[in-house]
């Protein structure tokens, strides 16, 4: 089954431009809170990724909020989820039935966007990009049907995996597996459980060929297929700061260390996540390693705002 009238207008882009790859954003918040910084999310990867097909899903943007974008060459187009027509024929589609229990929950919102990201990468394939992130670097043809690792150990295993960055072939084993987790597991008190900590079970079980908890819902994996299905990249390659050291980027201390940490991530980093449930507050100050990430990528590159560590408003208009 496919999702009608959201489905039709995707597939007619993706056919009409000859898009080689897709990349998908959901912004749930009001349409003022779309930032500059957020922007650069955006900048960021149509600068590595300009021929590509960028949906951004969201029920509070104009549809031609990117219309600067747009006049400038580029495929990007909001689009209204259809939540109920994506989650149809998907393991995920029971989780539905009981939305008005789920709507009174106190993470909601966080969690109907993590289903949306797997349901939208399981019909369609491509990235799906949380909004916080900046990319610095080409991520498509090189990376294929991966996630990456928020936290390792200290023989460099993954620990912490998280979903904010999702790179999956369409109709992805993996992908229907979160699916499956996401479904059978639901707790509507808990933001992690269904979030970062729910692609950690899935790749887990995963890595170990499904051997120690045989719950994997296709056929049983084998290794080479483990492999072929699921990559599981490094710290630098996502999430080259922990959230619980990010601050310090934001600020001018310890300039030395911030500069080897630049020269770090230039090297081995694909996008650059920076936390915004703890930073949103935060206004990154000129020659910190936050502020070169925000305008180092960027397109349009004049305009300031005070998210973005100048004080200027955004221009009126891109500020619509």
């Amino acid at each position: 089954g496919t999702p009608g009238g959201f489905h039709d207008r995707i597939e007619n882009l993706i056919d009409s431009t000859k898009c080689p790859h897709n990349f998908f954003l959901a912004w749930t918040t009001k349409a003022e809170q779309f930032t500059l910084r957020y922007r650069r999310t955006i900048e960021s990867t149509l600068r590595f990724h300009p021929d590509s097909c960028v949906f951004v899903l969201s029920n509070t943007l104009p549809h031609d909020y990117f219309q600067n974008f747009w006049d400038l060459g580029y495929n990007i187009i909001v689009e209204r989820p259809e939540t109920e027509k994506l989650l149809k024929n998907t393991p995920a589609e029971a989780w539905l039935k009981n939305i008005d229990k789920w709507k009174d929950g106190p993470y909601f919102f966080s969690h109907i966007t993590e289903i949306l990201r797997l349901t939208t990468l399981w019909h369609y394939g491509g990235v799906y990009l949380d909004t916080d992130v900046i990319v610095m670097r080409r991520l498509k043809p090189d990376l294929q049907n991966c996630l990456g690792t928020e936290l390792a150990g200290k023989f460099r295993e993954a620990k912490v995996l998280n979903g904010a960055i999702l790179v999956f072939e369409k109709g992805s084993r993996f992908i229907w597996e979160a699916m499956v987790e996401f479904n059978t597991t639901y707790r509507i008190d808990s933001w992690g459980w269904n979030g970062p900590e729910l692609v950690t079970r899935v790749a887990h079980r995963f890595q170990s060929g499904g051997d120690d908890e045989p719950t994997l819902h296709y056929d049983p994996v084998t290794a080479d297929m483990a492999e072929r299905d699921l990559t599981v990249l490094p710290t630098d390659a996502f999430y080259p700061i922990h959230w619980a050291r990010v601050k310090k980027y934001f600020t001018l201390n310890d300039l030395e260390g911030q500069v080897d940490v630049w020269n770090r991530i230039e090297r081995n980093t694909y996008l650059f996540h920076y936390w915004n449930k703890i930073t949103k507050d935060l206004v990154p100050e000129p020659g910190s390693l936050m502020y070169k990430v925000l305008n180092n990528y960027c397109l349009i590159c004049n305009d300031t705002a005070l998210d973005d560590g100048l004080s200027a408003p955004l221009s009126p208009s891109l500020s619509r």
